[in-house]
């Protein structure tokens, strides 16, 4: 807007947005990455809840939560998704996770909820949420990543109550490094037969 020239001064009703101090926000999903979320939402004033490993059911004990315990509270994902003023996924896509927020579950979200997708985009019905962000039933959703990304869902791109960025999540030169250095680990333990730093699947050791 500033860039275009769009800009003519100050509104009260210029790009109104919602206050964070206050709100729900639901994580799905609460491994490294959703604590870490919820290390940073607590320092605006948000009530945190989670759960660990939607949609399935795990409960956390008050150790595994560290620092965090009796900050933040353990839900079912029922209740998240009806709780949530703001619902950000952490989970990564398995047959489990694949539209894990669909139509039904975007119908039992608030009105004015948003929904907050950086991790995999096939996690969320993209369609569905076209649908619902059209006709009003959500404030707003922020994505970093698409159902058939680099394409964009028909309608998405149209939208004005919706974040689009270009899956940047990881975009800093000491992450990208750190994301290249563990890959060169990787491969050197996998070339001598070393223990790989990080194995996706364990059962194949031995």
């Amino acid at each position: 807007m500033v860039r275009e020239g769009r800009f003519h001064g100050w509104a009260p009703d210029l790009l109104v947005g919602r206050d964070v101090r206050g709100a729900t926000l639901g994580l799905a999903g609460f491994g490294r990455i959703g604590k870490a979320v919820a290390e940073r939402a607590l320092a605006f004033g948000m009530d945190v809840v989670f759960a660990p490993r939607p949609p399935a059911h795990r409960e956390v004990a008050a150790a595994e939560l560290g620092d965090l315990a009796g900050r933040v509270r353990q839900v079912r994902w029922e209740e998240l998704v009806e709780v949530a003023d703001v619902l950000s996924l952490h989970v990564p896509l398995t047959d489990d996770t694949h539209h894990l927020v669909d139509a039904d579950v975007i119908a039992k979200m608030k009105d004015d909820a948003v929904l907050v997708n950086t991790a995999r985009g096939p996690v969320v019905d993209e369609a569905a949420l076209v649908t619902a962000l059209r006709e009003g039933r959500l404030f707003g959703a922020g994505l970093d990543v698409y159902e058939d990304e680099p394409a964009l869902a028909p309608g998405l791109a149209e939208l004005e109550n919706v974040m689009l960025l270009p899956h940047l999540g990881s975009a800093t030169r000491d992450t990208r490094a750190a994301m290249a250095e563990l890959a060169a680990r990787n491969a050197i333990a996998m070339a001598t037969g070393a223990e790989v730093p990080a194995l996706v699947n364990p059962e194949v050791r031995g």
